[in-house]
């Protein structure tokens, strides 16, 4: 059974944005229906590739805060294994082994939020800013379709948006 569908009316888009379509669905058994009958399916919007991600759910769950993120780029950046090093040994903090490697893994988390700004800026939020700006095209071109200015700027966007997903 195909299940009720939130968001998006497509979830495929063609990169030049002159087609899209329902391709990509979820379908469940009436077995997953007894168990969760409120399931439905989300479409989230689009990063890199030309199709929509769709998650199932059940009901919102809020699962607390957001786990910690290490990014490739950073070892581009001349000194950062020194950086860590650094601040790792100076982290002073008493109590048993497995609260001290606990309370660092927090404090290194924070330094590393903090210089991932300073050197590289604020990629979350540029990339939010891009996907968002997708998203508001692809919602025109549900609507009433795009013009070539339109479909052109998002090919653009999406070109950006790879570049920042790279880094």
């Amino acid at each position: 059974m195909d299940i009720p569908m939130i968001g998006r009316k497509f979830t495929w888009y063609r990169s030049n944005g002159t087609a899209k379509s329902r391709l990509d669905r979820a379908l469940v058994s009436q077995e997953w229906l007894d168990l969760w009958p409120e399931s439905k399916q989300y479409v989230l919007d689009r990063s890199i590739s030309d199709h929509c991600a769709l998650v199932i759910k059940h009901s919102l769950i809020d699962w607390g805060p957001k786990p910690f993120r290490y990014l490739d780029v950073w070892h581009t950046k001349a000194g950062f294994m020194d950086k860590v090093k650094e601040w790792w040994r100076n982290y002073d903090i008493n109590g048993n082994e497995i609260w001290i490697l606990k309370e660092k893994l927090k404090r290194l988390k924070k330094d590393l939020k903090v210089w991932n700004k300073e050197v590289f800026g604020h990629v979350d939020r540029s990339k939010e800013n891009i996907m968002s700006k997708i998203s508001e095209l692809d919602k025109k071109d549900k609507d009433n379709g795009l013009e070539e200015e339109g479909r052109s700027e998002r090919k653009h966007l999406f070109a950006e948006l790879k570049k920042i997903n790279y880094r």
